[in-house]
């Protein structure tokens, strides 16, 4: 089903009157920093983020943000890292959305962000992560000057990918109308509002939805994410406001912060697909996520089942 534009941002009159549409879940599985030490079931060889991604997408996540590591477990920014496990995670997960990171974290340079931006054929992303400003985190910054930022939704572009947008505070959200200008964003271009990150904007319900407002256009449909403990809340506030929810390890190591109990990202998505049922939304398969976010169907041995 597709909803008019305005829908994707906040429906009026609210839900159930309007109804919303089935809510996204994507799973960040293993983002750039986390350890075992710290996260003890975070995925890192290429099988065990492949297995993670198949309970994910049995769990209900119809849209897979990946990292690739190397052996070591340090971020991997090759091509030929990401290129197998894109291939196998299709296979097992027919229709899945496949986002790619372009991330800034570990002074990578534009020319290795972008290099997974260069697969071809079954390998290639359906989206790229595109981070809209620089961002502090526990472990280090994530460095992105706007040359940086520009460059890159360039070569997105080019590739004929779609960026998917990392906002963590108002300066973000606005920048994307310079990029909307400046003819760098599609027609349709999904936006991850990740909430209560150290000097990000906070995990509450007016943050969220001075973000929204703030977002140009072309921007929607959105996601929303909490840091740590504040996953869970941001998640119930995007289901109950008509948005789409990310969760996953990459964001958040605990089921409880108060017991300290390890979670595993299929148990996030789980706990996200029972947040959107009781705010009376279905969850979204694999066809109905890329009706949602404009993506062409997926055809051949990779088909939505």
């Amino acid at each position: 089903m597709t909803y008019p534009r305005g829908m994707s941002r906040f429906p009026y009159p609210a839900h159930p009157l309007t109804p919303y549409p089935p809510l996204i879940i994507s799973a960040a599985l293993t983002g750039m920093a986390a350890q075992r030490d710290r996260v003890p079931h975070v995925p890192l060889s290429t099988e065990e983020i492949v297995a993670d991604a198949e309970r994910c997408f049995d769990a209900g996540a119809t849209v897979l943000h990946l990292h690739a590591r190397e052996p070591d477990g340090r971020p991997a920014w090759r091509r030929e890292a990401y290129g197998e496990m894109i291939r196998e995670i299709r296979r097992r997960c027919p229709g899945v959305v496949v986002c790619a990171t372009t991330s800034g974290r570990g002074g990578a340079s534009r020319d290795e962000r972008a290099d997974v931006l260069l697969l071809d054929g079954d390998a290639r992303p359906d989206l790229a992560s595109l981070t809209l400003g620089s961002v502090n985190f526990p472990t280090g910054a994530s460095v992105n000057d706007i040359d940086t930022i520009e460059e890159l939704a360039r070569r997105i572009a080019e590739r004929g990918i779609v960026p998917e947008l990392e906002i963590f505070d108002l300066g973000m959200a606005h920048l994307a109308h310079r990029l909307e200008r400046r003819g760098l964003l599609p027609a349709v271009c999904p936006a991850n509002l990740l909430l209560g990150f150290p000097n990000g904007a906070p995990a509450d319900a007016r943050s969220l939805s001075a973000l929204v407002d703030a977002l140009p256009a072309s921007v929607g449909p959105w996601h929303a994410a909490g840091f740590g403990a504040f996953q869970q809340p941001a998640g119930a506030l995007a289901a109950a406001m008509g948005g789409h929810v990310r969760t996953g390890l990459e964001d958040n190591p605990y089921l409880d912060h108060v017991e300290r109990d390890a979670a595993t990202n299929a148990q996030l998505v789980q706990r996200a697909a029972l947040q959107a049922r009781a705010s009376g939304r279905g969850v979204a398969d694999a066809a109905q996520a890329r009706r949602t976010l404009e993506l062409e169907p997926v055809n051949g041995p990779f088909a939505t089942a």
